[in-house]
């Protein structure tokens, strides 16, 4: 069954849902394992001067007084698009709807009531998506978890949220795999500049060979599907998942 859209079209319903997720966010997410990358992504997102939730706040301010010129309302059209969802094909820009799937839609670590109070959609948006926007972002995201581990051999297990198939998907060009290589005693995740590009998952399958003096690391792995197209674009990178290289 369809689901509807967990973000208002009107700006002002808007305005008041996204107030309500950052409060309740705040109050949650020391609870979600978050990364130190998730967290300066969180700063960019809410508290950082003249960009995302602080350059819609000003802009809406203006615009909802009900006196505002022609580009006043341009750059709260803007300021709007930018904070509610960025661009999806640059890794290293952040959103609302980008965070949420990053960090909070397939989190264990955030339950449905914890959804459910920041006006999440639960059970729900990844599993059912509706069709248009929600369902296009929906299907960008792949989940990726550890299979079975071999001597010096990992093999991964990637899909898409809700999808059963274990074909890329239309308009998939390729599931692209990363990996970072860290001591076996690390517990947080490196950040997005320590990994590496090693190949393309394969219905469903990635399997990576290691050479032996990597014996005894642990490897870090996140993926994210490319799109056909005369442009290149991305999805958004999944959760990491690891495994000890044995």
């Amino acid at each position: 069954m369809a689901t509807k859209d967990y973000i208002q079209s009107k700006d002002a319903d808007f305005h008041n849902w996204q107030k309500n997720f950052v409060e309740k966010a705040n109050l949650y997410k020391s609870g979600w394992d978050l990364s130190d990358d998730a967290e300066t992504e969180w700063t960019l997102l809410t508290n950082t001067t003249g960009v995302k939730l602080k350059a819609w706040e000003p802009a809406w301010i203006i615009v909802s007084s009900g006196e505002f010129t022609h580009s006043q309302d341009v750059a709260k059209n803007e300021a709007r698009k930018s904070y509610e969802s960025g661009n999806a094909e640059d890794p290293t820009d952040t959103s609302i709807r980008l965070f949420i799937a990053r960090y909070i839609r397939n989190n264990p670590k955030v339950t449905n009531q914890q959804k459910a109070a920041m006006g999440l959609t639960v059970a729900d948006d990844s599993k059912s998506p509706s069709p248009g926007v929600e369902a296009s972002n929906a299907l960008r995201e792949v989940v990726g978890n550890m299979g079975p581990i071999n001597h010096l051999l990992h093999r991964s297990n990637i899909s898409t949220p809700g999808v059963e198939s274990k074909a890329k998907g239309d308009g998939v060009d390729a599931i692209e795999i990363w990996i970072a290589i860290t001591e076996a005693t690390v517990t947080e995740c490196p950040g997005l500049k320590e990994f590496m590009f090693v190949g393309e998952a394969s219905r469903g399958i990635y399997t990576h060979q290691f050479e032996m003096p990597l014996l005894g690391k642990k490897a870090w792995y996140i993926a994210r599907k490319r799109f056909t197209g005369k442009k290149k674009t991305w999805g958004p990178f999944c959760l990491p998942w690891y495994g000890l290289i044995s």
